[in-house]
């Protein structure tokens, strides 16, 4: 099955643009809340280098697919970074969600059904004993489509080399 646009090629450059775009306008974001948040204590501090640990992971699983000899290791990567961006929740006052890039969004929130979906949107929240009680649980669907495409493609460099090896020991 070949989930493409057009050729490999161009479905990993545009996977990986959205990483990259995703991951700078994370990035901005962070630096916003930065600067807009008065005191910062340390586990503040803690969830801000969260997010910019993963906005900056973002950032270089897709610039490791753009490159031609890393790209195995970036749908690796990028896999993984999808990986993160599946599951988001929020359950009594702790949570979880991060999205770079892209999201379709599908969940429950306070007991009703919600839909989300964005390009270029990027998003990060961390709650740990806050005193909320809301209930979220919400799947990225686009995450996974990601995934899928990314494995395909996996599929299909492993099946290049396999041909690749068995020609040479023809030879």
């Amino acid at each position: 099955m070949r989930l493409r646009i057009k050729s490999t090629n161009l479905t990993l450059k545009i996977i990986s643009w959205i990483q990259l775009i995703g991951g700078i306008t994370g990035i901005g974001l962070m630096a916003y809340l930065m600067l807009n948040t008065g005191e910062l204590s340390g586990a503040i501090l803690l969830i801000f280098l969260s997010g910019l640990a993963l906005f900056i992971f973002s950032i270089y699983a897709g610039k490791r697919l753009l490159c031609e000899r890393t790209k195995k290791a970036g749908i690796i990567l990028s896999v993984i970074n999808q990986i993160l961006q599946i599951i988001q929740f929020d359950i009594s006052g702790n949570g979880l969600s991060y999205s770079s890039g892209i999201e379709f969004l599908v969940g429950i929130k306070n007991n009703m059904l919600s839909f989300d979906f964005g390009i270029i949107k990027s998003s990060f929240n961390m709650s740990i004993n806050t005193d909320s009680t809301d209930f979220e649980f919400i799947i990225n669907f686009a995450a996974i489509i990601l995934i899928i495409v990314l494995l395909d493609i996996w599929k299909e460099f492993r099946e290049e080399n396999k041909i690749t090896m068995a020609n040479k020991e023809l030879r």
